[in-house]
């Protein structure tokens, strides 16, 4: 989590207990806030596997600009693996 979610998250609740202490039959605890934005900032496996190809692309062409012909092979296969699982 990061510094600014969870600075949001801890309002969040603060205002929550504020509004649940004045109106009980009202009270969430927050929950409906953890909820929301657990499954707002879960990437899925395609997701981390998208990322992972892009990341390789970047340095196959840093490998190809310094002639480095025998890693961006390597790193070209990797993309290719990672392509095929998806």
């Amino acid at each position: 989590m990061t510094e600014e979610e969870y600075k949001k998250l801890y309002n969040r609740i603060k205002k929550d207990l504020y509004e649940e202490f004045l109106d009980p039959d009202t009270a969430t605890y927050g929950l409906d806030v953890i909820n929301e934005d657990i499954y707002e900032s879960i990437e899925s496996p395609k997701d981390d596997i998208q990322s992972e190809i892009n990341n390789l692309k970047l340095i196959l062409q840093e490998y190809l600009v310094i002639e480095e012909y025998e890693k961006a092979a390597i790193i070209n296969q990797r993309i290719n693996d990672l392509q095929d699982k998806l």
